[in-house]
């Protein structure tokens, strides 16, 4: 304290006992040094001082026994480890451990590997399928004549012009579908013959002083259809037929003969790679899936499904049910408590059925047209021809017959060739038609095709050569179609389903959220009443709406009114990517506008103090503090758009929901499918959620 100033109810500084002028105590107040009553200093004196309250709370370590069994021991190692695995994250531990398991369960699982190649698009580590594409190329042509004539535009003109925007050109003409004009063309005479030119194909046009000598250059347009393989700057590879290939069992092969090699066959076919095999039918075994008058479809014990014409059928074992009666016993009638004999043979397929009935030798069976109960006696014989010889006597009443062999309709054969062997049939033999197991043989075949791969159990055919076509790209008149082929590491924008679809909109729908926040955000801390309200009615609008209907309305009522009134065009994809920005554009918007405020007033006012402008101070000052406030809600807000992007599967999007639910429904496997897309967004979830810790970390601001 100054000298100048008195120290008015105050003792002097701590570290002096006595004032050497008065004899005063140390704490004693300006009563005692006045020689006058000093109750301040007299409290002072009975209250214990700050050091000597800490002295009294903490002993020094004079206070503490210093020998070796004196006082407390120091911590042993398993106090120690305890405290150690209590500091652990084992939230974290447990968490990765679970996925750790569950990554390996899926990996080595076979089910798990189908159902991740659906729900990932099958990528491949390389491919050559780059694009599929169809191309219009065209050449100049110079033609040199005598002008014969041309056509103008007619109805027939439009026919002609709207069957050649479907239809190749070259399948018109010789099919015949234009027989009376073509379009506006001109015709000219040549050595060789009439030729007519399309106008719109006619480049350069040049004619005589008489008129009647022509000079014309035109296009002669081919379509190219197919595989983009390969593309230069100056070229492109399109491989117009694709190779084919046949895997079969060296068992099935009857007679090999060798073929010679053809230009066709390409530039590897060796003498003694092209062979005809004459093989033996497949014999298939599996679950029956889809049987139509045309084709029918099996599900093969390794999962994979298989679609087979009738016609390439030599025969098809499907179990079928045959109900036989005697036949002066067909319309007797049944009463309560009748007793009824049914035969069935020993060992066939039905013989498992009957065997978990109670008792083979009295089945109770309920009457439908009277209020009582029939007594079954199942009689058991150990072939058919016993078996209709017994039905046929009247030995039992009816019977029981359930194969899938070739003997399946042997009773039905029988009664059509015994008619008066006393056997009938009330319905028609019962052929199964869905779930259930079939025998299916091929016919005999042949095959032709180059050995690409030979071991002692299989042999693969190149059954048909893939074919090339190089177009000089300066020649293309119009690129048609052009689109993504398979998906692969080399060639990625044709991964255009399940997780990279999910992927590919949560990161483009999050740009445009980023941009829309920021900017309604900006609008909400400015003074202007009219970009106030309106960014606050979008904000309390957006926020009010549930996010599928935000993503129903962008794609059912927004893109058709921008289809039908606008230029603009949107795909599936670009309606998922608006609706999930806007959706969630209104809380970016409330993120940014309170990061902005959480930056203090007086720095904006420093920085117009400056000179700056208010869109310099909000760039340079106030916007690079908030956005270090902002990030970590903003991560927070990705993750969560990352989860709710499984809505856009009402757009009938293929992304990772989608995808799950479809093979779900094919393979009826909801458990691996729906835990696979699980597990698939939690392993997104956790790797963005380290990532924005991270970032978080990064930017924090040194204390």
């Amino acid at each position: 304290m100054p000298a100048s100033f008195p120290n008015y109810g105050e003792g002097p500084r701590r570290g002096t006992s006595v004032l050497p002028a008065t004899g005063c105590p140390a704490n004693a107040g300006v009563c005692c040094r006045k020689g006058l009553p000093d109750p301040i200093g007299q409290a002072r004196r009975t209250m214990p001082d700050e050091r000597t309250r800490n002295e009294q709370s903490f002993p020094s370590d004079s206070h503490y026994p210093s020998g070796p069994g004196d006082g407390p021991e120091p911590p042993g190692r398993a106090d120690r480890f305890i405290a150690w695995a209590a500091g652990l994250p084992w939230w974290a531990i447990i968490l990765a451990a679970v996925a750790i398991f569950a990554i390996y369960s899926m990996l080595t699982s076979v089910i798990y590997r189908d159902v991740i190649r659906s729900l990932t698009d099958d990528p491949q580590t390389s491919t050559d399928k780059l694009f599929t594409v169809v191309e219009i190329v065209g050449e100049p042509t110079m033609i040199v004549g005598t002008y014969a004539g041309e056509t103008t535009d007619s109805i027939q003109t439009v026919v002609n012009s709207l069957l050649a925007s479907v239809i190749k050109s070259a399948t018109v003409t010789h099919a015949g579908f234009i027989t009376a004009e073509t379009p506006a063309t001109i015709t000219i005479q040549t050595e060789t013959g009439a030729v007519t030119v399309p106008k719109d194909q006619i480049t350069q046009e040049e004619r005589s002083a008489d008129g009647e000598q022509i000079t014309l250059t035109y296009i002669n347009r081919v379509t190219v259809t197919g595989t983009m393989t390969k593309r230069t700057s100056k070229t492109m590879t399109v491989r117009t037929v694709d190779e084919e290939r046949q895997t079969f069992d060296t068992s099935r092969i009857i007679s090999r003969t060798v073929v010679p090699c053809t230009a066709a066959d390409g530039p590897d076919c060796k003498e003694g790679d092209k062979v005809t095999f004459q093989r033996r039918g497949e014999v298939l075994t599996g679950n029956l899936t889809t049987l139509s008058g045309a084709t029918l479809s099996i599900q093969l014990p390794d999962g994979s499904s298989r679609e087979i014409r009738q016609s390439d059928i030599d025969y098809f074992y499907v179990p079928t049910l045959t109900v036989a009666v005697n036949a002066s016993r067909a319309n007797q009638p049944i009463r309560p408590g009748d007793e009824v004999r049914i035969g069935y043979v020993e060992g066939t397929d039905i013989s498992t059925a009957l065997a978990t009935l109670q008792s083979l030798d009295d089945v109770p069976v309920p009457l439908i047209y009277a209020d009582g109960l029939a007594r079954v006696v199942l009689v058991s014989y150990p072939d058919v021809d016993s078996l209709l010889s017994a039905t046929g006597s009247g030995e039992v009443s009816g019977l029981v017959y359930l194969d899938s062999g070739p003997d399946r309709l042997v009773i039905d054969q029988w009664v059509r060739d015994h008619p008066d062997g006393g056997v009938v049939l009330p319905t028609p033999p019962h052929a199964c038609s869905y779930d259930c197991q079939v025998t299916v043989k091929v016919k005999d075949d042949e095959v032709t095709g180059r050995i690409a791969e030979e071991t002692p159990d299989r042999i693969t055919l190149v059954t048909v050569e893939p074919q090339y076509t190089v177009i000089d790209r300066s020649q293309i008149i119009e690129n048609r179609r052009m689109e993504p082929g398979t998906c692969a590491l080399n060639n990625l924008r044709g991964c255009n389903a399940g997780i990279f679809l999910t992927l590919r909109v949560t990161f483009q729908a999050y740009a445009l959220a980023l941009l829309l926040g920021l900017l309604f955000g900006l609008m909400r801390v400015q003074n202007n009443p009219i970009l106030y309200a309106f960014s606050t009615l979008y904000v309390e609008v957006i926020r009010g709406i549930p996010l599928l209907v935000i993503l129903l309305y962008a794609g059912f009522v927004v893109s058709p009114w921008l289809r039908d009134n606008t230029p603009l065009k949107l795909n599936d994809e670009q309606e998922a990517v608006l609706g999930l920005a806007f959706g969630y554009g209104a809380f970016v918007a409330e993120i940014f506008r309170a990061g902005i405020q959480s930056v203090s007033r007086g720095q904006t006012e420093a920085a117009r103090s400056l000179g700056m402008s208010y869109p310099q101070s909000m760039r340079f000052v106030v916007l690079p503090q908030a956005v270090r406030v902002v990030l970590p809600p903003l991560g927070n807000d990705f993750i969560s758009m990352l989860k709710d992007s499984a809505l856009i599967s009402v757009l009938a999007l293929p992304d990772l929901l989608q995808l799950g639910r479809l093979y779900v429904s094919r393979t009826y496997r909801a458990f691996a499918g729906y835990n696979t897309v699980a597990i698939l967004y939690l392993l997104m979830t956790l790797f963005l959620s380290m990532l924005v810790r991270v970032i978080e970390r990064r930017s924090r601001l040194p204390k």
